[in-house]
Order: C-alpha cells, then structure tokens, then sequence
C-alpha cells in the first residue's frame, strides 16, 4: 500500500535501474520505462539496482538495539543540535542518507512542519522502523554508496548521521541553496567505555578526512556537543550492539566486560555537528 509519505515524496524518487522519475501508479511506484516498484505491507519500498542485495546492512538485532537506545534519550542532545542545524520555516523536501531507524529524521518533521522527509537506508530492518516513525517520513532501501533514488536537484537538505557519505551524489541531488547536517563523533566520544568494552576506535585524522570528502561543499558551522549521561547495562549493551563494534565483540565476550564494570556509568557523549552547502 502506498502511504501518504511516499506519495508526497515520489517526485524526487527515480528509476535505480534508469534513472528516471517514478510516479504512483496504483500501489506501486513506477517510471516510463515499465520499472515497477512494490511498496511492502510495512510501509517502505525498496530502490535497489538489479544485482544488489541488502546483505551488509545492519542486521535486525542491531536495529533493535539502536532502537531502544536511542529511546532511552541518551543521545538527545545531538538531536536537538541536529535539529537546531536546519533552519527555522524551511520547506521542501529533506533525505536522510543511511537513516537507520528514521529517529533523527523524525526529530527534524517534529520540529519543521513544512518539510517532507525520506530516509535511505540499505538494512530492510532499519526501514521497516523508519516507515513507522513519522506520518511525513517516506522509507527507502537504497545503497547509498552508489547512485541514490534520487533525481537532480531536488533535496532542500540532506542528513549524515554517523553514517558514510557519498559525496559526489550529495552535490548530485542538492537543490540550489540546499544545506547538508553531518554529524561525526570526536575523540572524546564514549571514550569511558570504548576500551572496557571492546569497542572500535575512532580514527585520529577524522576531521581531515572529512574535510577532503566534502570539498565540493562551504562549511557554514560548525557545533560541539558534549555532555555526559548515565548508562546502565541493557544501555550500554544496546550501545556496543547497535553498531560496527557489533561485528568485532561476542554476545558472551560482552557480557564477561559488562560484569567487570559498575552498574552505572557516566558516559561521555562528544559529536561535532557541522553544517554545508554546496560550492557551485
């Protein structure tokens, strides 16, 4: 069934076979080419090139964790700051690329009423909870390391949270005057519980990294958050199994590192929220 935010989000859709634009036909989306597109009875479609599957998304025990915590409001203050990051009385329409959950695209509809919202993600488990999380949010299965779903120019802004960025499909689908949220934690960033738990590391050179990523782009600002919440062990084990670390850390090895530690801990949350447009 197509849900009113895939009908308000469809004209920016395309064809991942050929590009071109999809438009609703009945409870599918289709382009003039005869590609057709059904929407699952979860409420998200999926964009797919032919060839690819959703094998290396995050798997459904990740997209719980990352649910639960994200609930539990540990990381509140990043919303806040990314919803701070869009200005006041935009209107349009506003991706969210690799959006997990939909949580912080959620966040920004909440907060800016004239925006229309889709979140591409490569896990079908992530979109099946981004298509419940907000009435103006459409989901999307895409891999967003190759062509997004999306057609020229016709994103008013773009979302990178914690999430890898395609930088020349970023400049690709950016109306005019669109802006682009990326969000990258710092050094500090859970640096209490990182090594007790086995957790990756955070690579020294980030910011450089970043920075010859998007050289396409002016960055406009730049936002440091940083504040420490209280964890207490189904956090910090939501924590460590909602991410990368995930594949690196047995359910048994976690649970041997959990014992090791206090009950409660005060964790460091240490994100840099930055903001672009585009340079053309």
């Amino acid at each position: 069934m197509i849900t009113d935010a895939l009908s308000a989000i469809a004209d920016v859709l395309s064809c991942p076979h050929c590009g071109l634009a999809l438009l609703v036909r009945g409870e599918t989306l289709a382009c003039a080419s005869g590609h057709s597109f059904d929407v699952a009875r979860q409420g998200y479609v999926s964009l797919l090139p032919s060839g690819a599957r959703a094998t290396t998304g995050d798997s459904a025990a990740m997209v719980a964790a990352r649910s639960e915590f994200l609930a539990r409001g540990h990381y509140g203050g990043v919303m806040d700051a990314v919803v701070a990051s869009i200005p006041p009385g935009v209107s349009g329409r506003i991706a969210d690329v690799a959006g997990g959950t939909g949580a912080y695209l959620a966040a920004v509809l909440d907060a800016r009423p004239a925006l229309a919202g889709v979140s591409l993600d490569l896990s079908p488990f992530a979109a099946r909870r981004a298509a419940r999380a907000h009435p103006r949010l459409a989901s999307v299965v895409a891999d967003v390391w190759r062509a997004l779903p999306l057609r020229d120019d016709t994103v008013t802004h773009l979302l990178s949270i914690f999430g890898p960025r395609n930088a020349d499909e970023f400049v690709r689908v950016l109306a005019a005057g669109g802006g682009l949220t990326v969000v990258t934690p710092s050094a500090a960033h859970l640096r209490e519980i990182r090594g007790p738990l086995g957790m990756l590391s955070i690579e020294d050179n980030k910011s450089d990294r970043l920075a010859t990523q998007l050289a396409a782009f002016r960055e406009l600002s730049l936002t440091r958050v940083e504040y420490q919440t209280t964890m207490d062990h189904e956090s910090l084990r939501n924590e460590v199994l909602m991410g990368p670390s995930a594949h690196h850390v047995t359910p048994a090895q976690l649970d041997e590192r959990l014992d090791a530690i206090e009950r409660q801990v005060r964790v460091t949350v240490s994100v840099e929220v930055r903001t672009f447009e585009t340079a053309r």
